[in-house]
C-alpha cells in the first residue's frame, strides 16, 4: 500500500493524542492522590483519549476493512471529541450548582446509547473501502444517513461552542484583567485548536479531504501548546500583588 498524505497526517496526530491524553491524564490522577477534584481534566483526558481512538482507527483503516474501526473512527472523531474537550471547559467556567455536572450525565448518557448503536446497529457496506482510500470520501457509502449520524450536528456544534467559545472568554478575562499573560495566549491557541478541525465538515463539502486530516493533526498540535501554556504559570505571577510590594519596598 502506498505511503498516503492522511496517513502520515493520522500517524503523527495517533502519536500526539496519545501523549496529550496522558500528560493530561496524569495530572488529573496527581491531583485526585492529593484529594483535590479536577474534573475538567478528566473531562480533558476523555476527550483526548477519544481523539487518539479515532486518528488511530485512520491508520488502521489505511491498511485493512473494519466495521468495528470504521464505526468507532466515525463515532469518535465525529461525535464524542467535541463534547468532552467541551465539556473541560464547562466545569471550569460553571463552578455554580451542579449545572456543569448535569451536562456531563447527559453526555454519557448520550454517549453510552450511541456507541453501542454504532458499533452493533449501524449497517456498514464494505465493498466501499479499499486500501489507502481517504475514509472522509467513502461515509455516504459505508453508512447510510440518519440513525446515530443524526446526533453529529447537535454534538459537534455545542462541544466546539463549549471549546472555543470557552477558551476565547477565558482569554479575554485574562487580557482585559491584565494578568497571567501565558494563560491568555494559552487559551487563544486552545480556541484556535478547537476550531481547526472543526472546519473539517466545510473542507470536504469544497473537496479538499486532505486537509481535514492536516486540521486534526495542528488542532491537537494547538490545543496542547495552549494547554502547556496555561498550567505552567510563572512563579511571580503566583506571587499576590501585596507580596510583590512588600518584596519591592524591602529591596
Amino acid at each position: 500500500m502506498p505511503i498516503t498524505l492522511p496517513l502520515v497526517l493520522s500517524v503523527i496526530t495517533t502519536v500526539i493524542s496519545a501523549i496529550f491524553a496522558g500528560v493530561v491524564f496524569k495530572r488529573w490522577w496527581a491531583a485526585r492522590s492529593e484529594g483535590k477534584q479536577r474534573p475538567h481534566l478528566l473531562a480533558w483526558s476523555i476527550g483526548l483519549a477519544l481523539y487518539f481512538i479515532g486518528a488511530f482507527a485512520q491508520v488502521v483503516l489505511s491498511f485493512v476493512w473494519s466495521p468495528t474501526f470504521f464505526a468507532l473512527w466515525y463515532w469518535s472523531g465525529a461525535l464524542a471529541v467535541a463534547p468532552w474537550l467541551g465539556q473541560g471547559t464547562v466545569y471550569l467556567l460553571v463552578r455554580r450548582g451542579s449545572i456543569a455536572r448535569n451536562i456531563q450525565m447527559a453526555l454519557i448518557l448520550i454517549c453510552a446509547m450511541t456507541l453501542p448503536w454504532a458499533l452493533f446497529l449501524t449497517p456498514m457496506n464494505g465493498d466501499a473501502w479499499r486500501p489507502g482510500i481517504d475514509m472522509v470520501t467513502i461515509i455516504n457509502d459505508v453508512m447510510q444517513k440518519g440513525g446515530v449520524r443524526g446526533f453529529v450536528p447537535v454534538m459537534n456544534i455545542w462541544g466546539t461552542l463549549a471549546l472555543v467559545g470557552g477558551a476565547i472568554y477565558s482569554a479575554w478575562l485574562f487580557r482585559r484583567k491584565n494578568i497571567m499573560a501565558n494563560r491568555a495566549y494559552g487559551n487563544w491557541l486552545i480556541a484556535a485548536g478547537g476550531l481547526f478541525p472543526a472546519l473539517g465538515g466545510a473542507l470536504i463539502r469544497l473537496n479538499l479531504t486532505e486537509l481535514k486530516y492536516a486540521g486534526e493533526m495542528i488542532g491537537v498540535i494547538l490545543i496542547f501548546i495552549g494547554f502547556s501554556l496555561t498550567v505552567n504559570v510563572p512563579e511571580d505571577a503566583k506571587t499576590p500583588k501585596h507580596r510583590k510590594a512588600a518584596e519591592g519596598t524591602s529591596a
